[in-house]
């Protein structure tokens, strides 16, 4: 006789009931989409943690009263050796007020970060470097206002200000003395964003900052020094790059064939630049009109050094300049804002066919205190995507600038320095949200742990990944723009060039 079953069946069908409702809920978790901050990947060794995860898929979210969660997991999860910057993406672990650790490293405690800069609001560096510190505080102010990383807010060394700053004027001894300070006094963790690259230069030239073991993240990136520190990590494209990005656009693209080169020769910018320039220029089979000099500090026809703090150029540097360029295909002005404008309110008559500016150029006050730069059209370039069309509908760069206008409005968004110092600063906080939980303390050889290993893509630069080998190159593309200029000033346009990549990557970026 066929046996009846009744519903719901019996005990027995209880575990199998349970297994299969279990297996259904997993897929459906596995099936749907995890929304979270990405910082992508994680490669290579970790300095000081036993391994890393080469196929790490990290993500971190924030949530109301500073907890951060990292979530991947599966393989990766498996792969990370507990206590390593990789585990704490792999395994989910949570950190929170209570759970950080508290005073962990110099200028850490259970709710603070001190951090610090050295800034330029003084002097001719200002004119390019004078909103940076606002960049600096934009981010900040963003993760302060979420509670914080793992309950402990940035700030300065007593707690008032998110971040410490001095101004130095853009001057190196000073600047190396002020870091000098916050090394001896123990009480700053990191310098964030530091846009003053002469002090911080004096500062690497006496070993301060290696020997001090401070964490300088997010720098501009103008000068070589920086990349040979394995307590640096630049977020921007160097000089050097962008000279190497140039000669080649004005070889291959422009098809120019003769050149000019305005540098300022008492900073170092101007004068890695000028050789940078000049030595793509020779890898090419070009060189500039009566040929490139030795760094000297005198206008030699077309390969032209001058005192950006001079003021006037019209009597001996601009006759010795258009005597070989007259006019050139492409000049090139590697120059602060003043010193630039002053040279084309002195110039007179036809001395280029394309202009080019250095990137401290990209400034809208650039824009509308020099006509002549944008009666020539003057073409600049920058590692970032820039808050102009197309780039300025992206999520990334216009919470970039509604931060910036937030901390002060009139603050200029083009400015690629002011927008590197945020990048800069959010990607030391996206380092620190990786670290700073029980399990793995907030210290400066953890952050430096998770600087080194993982890539980071905030959305305003292509991917950043530094490893643990120097030089510490990470930003090696840049992408051109030009005046819109009709009568006045009307913005900067794109010139669909794309990130180009720098044809001669580490060349001329040696160690000071």
């Amino acid at each position: 006789m066929k046996s009846e079953r009744s519903f719901p069946p019996g005990i027995g069908w209880l575990p199998y009931t349970i297994a299969i409702l279990l297996a259904l809920m997993v897929a459906a978790f596995a099936a749907a989409p995890q929304f979270s901050t990405k910082i992508v990947g994680s490669t290579g060794a970790v300095p000081g943690a036993d391994q890393a995860v080469a196929s790490a898929d990290p993500g971190t979210t924030t949530a109301p009263g500073g907890t951060v969660t990292h979530t991947t997991g599966g393989a990766a999860a498996a792969a990370a050796a507990p206590g390593s910057v990789a585990a704490n993406h792999a395994t989910g672990i949570a950190c929170a007020p209570g759970r950080n650790g508290g005073a962990t490293d110099k200028g850490v405690t259970a709710t603070q970060i001190h951090v610090a800069s050295t800034i330029v609001t003084t002097g001719i560096g200002s004119g390019f470097l004078g909103e940076a510190a606002d960049g600096i505080k934009a981010a900040i102010a963003q993760v302060n206002q979420a509670g914080g990383i793992c309950g402990r807010r940035l700030t300065s060394t007593d707690g008032s200000k998110p971040i410490e700053t001095i101004n130095d004027g853009w001057d190196g001894p000073t600047g190396e003395s002020d870091i000098q300070a916050w090394c001896q006094g123990g009480n700053v963790f990191a310098l964030v964003g530091e846009p003053d690259s002469e002090g911080l230069r004096a500062a690497l030239g006496s070993g301060t900052i290696d020997s001090c073991r401070l964490p300088v993240v997010g720098t501009d990136g103008m000068l070589s020094d920086q990349y040979w520190s394995p307590w640096v990590w630049p977020v921007a494209a160097s000089t050097v790059t962008n000279m190497h990005i140039a000669a080649d656009y004005a070889v291959k693209t422009l098809h120019a064939n003769t050149f000019g080169i305005i540098y300022d020769n008492k900073y170092k910018f101007g004068q890695e630049g000028a050789n940078a320039f000049c030595q793509q220029l020779h890898r090419l089979g070009k060189d500039v009109a009566g040929g490139c000099g030795n760094g000297g500090n005198t206008c030699q026809g077309g390969f032209c050094g001058i005192d950006g703090d001079k003021g006037d150029y019209g009597n001996q540097e601009i006759p010795a300049f258009n005597a070989d360029c007259k006019p050139c295909d492409v000049v090139v002005m590697l120059l602060e804002p003043k010193p630039a404008e002053e040279w084309v309110g002195g110039e007179s008559g036809s001395w280029y066919v394309h202009l080019m500016g250095g990137e401290p150029l990209f400034d809208d006050q650039v824009g509308g205190n020099c006509p002549g730069c944008g009666q020539g059209k003057m073409q600049v370039w920058t590692g970032y995507h820039a808050a102009s069309q197309p780039f300025d509908s992206e999520k990334a760069v216009y919470t970039y600038c509604q931060a910036l206008q937030a901390i002060r409005p009139a603050d200029d968004c083009h400015n690629e320095f002011t927008e590197g110092a945020y990048l800069g600063t959010m990607m030391f906080i996206k380092a620190v949200q990786t670290v700073g939980d029980e399990n793995l303390p907030l210290t400066r050889d953890n952050l430096r742990a998770a600087l080194d290993s993982q890539t980071f893509d905030l959305g305003l630069s292509q991917p950043l990944h530094y490893g643990s080998s120097l030089p510490h190159l990470a930003n090696t593309s840049m992408a051109a723009f030009s005046e819109n200029y009709s009568g006045t000033f009307n913005g900067w346009n794109y010139d669909a060039t794309g990130f180009l990549p720098d044809p001669a990557p580490g060349q001329e970026l040696v160690r000071q």
